[in-house]
């Protein structure tokens, strides 16, 4: 759709400040900054709050790789790809999306439609025919929904998972709760069997762990931030725990050295063994829910 025919409400607006597209928000609740490159959340502020997420300082803006920070998705696989040369964790956080609704709610929400269909070159990495629709829901919340409707008889098996970059004051002293009852498995050395894992993480970079049989809501303690972050999930198996930590970092050329200290990463989908059968019969939804707590402001 092109911009002249979709119709905007006035707390949305469409800017291309460089090279790739931004679909900016603001409503009475929050601020937020998406691209239709990847369809990725770049910003989620709160009134009168610190944002959300983050965004590394050396991310590329020109279209030419996924931005690094905000809420990438990874799709139809999470983590490397099992052949050489296909890019880690999927190909439509590389693609650009298209603008498919804008809403503004009666409650005073804002929510826009991105959404991505197979293409020839697509079939390359994923043969069905596919439509993957991300839902973004901006309001005293962020809600994401991301939907996979395959279009024809074929079925698949897909990972998924939405890779948020949080910003957060301190990784060295941060906690992350909720995970009791899954199974940790590290993948700094994986050479150790999977665990199980008690409610409280530390994230204590470097840290690389998938929690699996994970459905519990999270709350990550950003305690040096004075607050709390929320995450409350639908139709979601898996938790990933990630810092690259002062060593790893380097091998990032759009993080700089310094980079790790100002984010943490808790990642929510299915991956590893919580991979998805999806069909044409039904369309398989994942839903994430962020919100802050100022917790010593009250």
């Amino acid at each position: 759709m092109s911009l002249s025919q979709l119709s905007l409400p006035s707390s949305i607006k469409r800017t291309k400040p460089e090279g790739i597209e931004l679909i900016e928000i603001e409503n009475e609740f929050a601020k937020a900054v998406i691209t239709t490159h990847g369809a990725s959340v770049l910003s989620y502020q709160p009134q009168n709050q610190q944002d959300l997420l983050w965004v590394s300082s050396e991310a590329v803006f020109d279209g030419s790789k996924p931005v690094r920070g905000g809420i990438p998705i990874c799709w139809p696989w999470f983590g490397n790809a099992t052949t050489e040369g296909w890019p880690a964790h999927g190909f439509v956080r590389n693609q650009v999306w298209q603008l498919e609704k804008a809403e503004q709610l009666e409650n005073g929400h804002t929510r826009i439609t991105l959404q991505i269909e197979h293409t020839e070159q697509s079939k390359r990495y994923f043969s069905p025919d596919f439509k993957l629709s991300l839902k973004v829901e901006v309001g005293p919340k962020l809600r994401l929904t991301l939907s996979t409707k395959l279009q024809g008889t074929e079925t698949a098996e897909i990972t998924e998972a939405l890779h948020t970059y949080f910003n957060i004051a301190n990784p060295e002293t941060l906690k992350v709760s909720g995970l009791a009852g899954s199974m940790h498995f590290d993948k700094l050395d994986e050479t150790k069997p999977a665990e199980p894992q008690g409610d409280l993480v530390e994230l204590l970079p470097p840290r690389d762990s998938v929690y699996q049989n994970q459905s519990n809501d999270m709350v990550i303690h950003d305690t040096e931030n004075q607050r709390n972050i929320h995450i409350k999930t639908d139709n979601v198996r898996s938790a990933v725990i990630w810092n690259p930590g002062p060593e790893i970092v380097k091998s990032f050329s759009d993080i700089n050295n310094q980079g790790w200290k100002e984010f943490a990463c808790v990642e929510s989908g299915n991956v590893l063994s919580d991979a998805q059968i999806v069909t044409s019969e039904k369309v398989h939804r994942l839903t994430v829910e962020y919100w802050i707590e100022n917790y010593l402001s009250k």
